[in-house]
C-alpha cells in the first residue's frame, strides 16, 4: 500500500482514507487546508485476492506503529475508507486522539455475493464509457476539475477490485469492540443520502457514547468533496479540541 506523506516536518500527523472508485486525489483541498499538519494519504488497494477491509485495516495499524512514536493520530475516512477507519479504531483505540467517519455504511446488505459477483460482470464494461463515468462522478459530488483524474483511475479499475469493494462495503457491520473504545468519533451523513446509510450514522451514535453523529444539509455522498469548506471548517474545529 502506497502512503503519500506531506508537511513531514509537522508534528501532528492527520490520516487519510479515501472511498471506493476514488483515490487520494480526493483528499487534495484538504491537504491544502491542514498545512500545520502532517497529512498521511493512504491509496487504498483492493486489487488482490485477499484485499479486504480487515487486511487493510490491519496494515495501516502497521504503519501507525512503525511512523507515529509516541503521538496519537487523527483518523479520517469517507465511505470504504470510513469502514476501514472504523475497523482500525476498534482495534487500537489508544493509537487515536480523534476519528472522523464520513457516510460508512454498517448496516449488511441481505444479498449474496453471487450476486454481487454477477452485477460486476454486467456493469464492469460501463466503466470504461465517459458518459456512464460522469454519471458516477456527479453522484459522487467529484468537482468537474477533477473528472478526468476519476475516469482515468475507473480505466483501471480492474472487475476483481470492484467486486472485493463492493462485497467488503456491503457486508460490513460495525466491529464488537466499537462500543466500548473510549476516544472521540464524529460520524457525518448527507441530508440526501440513501436511507440506510442514515441509519448507519444513527447506530453507531446510539452505540458508543463518545460517538456522535452530524446530518449535513444538502449534501448527498460525497461531503468532502461537495463542501470542501465546510468539512475543513467542522473537521479543524474537531481537531483544535483533540490532544494528539
Amino acid at each position: 500500500m502506497k502512503i503519500s506523506i506531506y508537511n513531514e516536518q509537522q508534528p501532528h500527523t492527520l490520516l487519510f482514507l479515501h472511498g471506493g472508485g476514488v483515490g487520494g486525489w480526493m483528499w487534495k483541498k484538504q491537504l491544502a487546508h491542514f498545512s500545520d499538519y502532517k497529512c498521511a494519504v493512504a491509496e487504498l488497494d483492493f486489487g488482490t485476492a485477499n484485499a479486504s477491509i480487515e487486511r487493510l485495516a490491519n496494515q495501516l495499524l502497521h504503519w501507525a506503529e512503525l511512523n507515529i512514536g509516541q503521538r496519537k493520530v487523527a483518523l479520517i475516512g469517507f465511505s470504504i475508507g470510513a469502514q476501514i477507519a472504523l475497523q482500525m479504531v476498534s482495534k487500537r483505540p489508544e493509537l487515536f486522539c480523534f476519528t472522523m467517519l464520513n457516510s460508512p455504511l454498517t448496516i449488511p446488505a441481505t444479498l449474496p455475493n453471487s450476486i454481487i459477483r454477477h452485477a460486476v460482470r454486467c456493469t464492469h464494461p460501463l466503466i470504461k464509457n465517459r458518459s456512464f463515468s460522469a454519471l458516477q462522478a456527479r453522484a459522487l459530488a467529484i468537482p468537474a476539475e477533477d473528472f478526468e483524474t476519476y475516469y482515468q483511475q475507473s480505466l483501471e479499475l480492474s472487475p476483481l477490485a470492484l467486486t472485493n469493494m463492493l462485497e467488503e462495503n456491503m457486508q460490513f457491520s460495525i466491529p464488537e469492540d466499537f462500543p466500548d473504545i473510549k476516544t472521540n468519533v464524529l460520524v457525518t451523513v448527507g441530508e440526501k443520502e440513501k436511507p440506510i446509510v442514515k441509519q448507519s450514522a444513527a447506530k453507531l451514535a446510539n452505540c458508543n457514547p463518545q460517538c456522535k453523529s452530524l446530518l449535513i444539509a444538502n449534501t448527498r455522498h460525497g461531503f468532502p468533496l461537495e463542501h470542501p469548506q465546510l468539512f475543513n471548517l467542522l473537521l479543524g474545529k474537531e481537531l483544535a479540541g483533540s490532544q494528539f
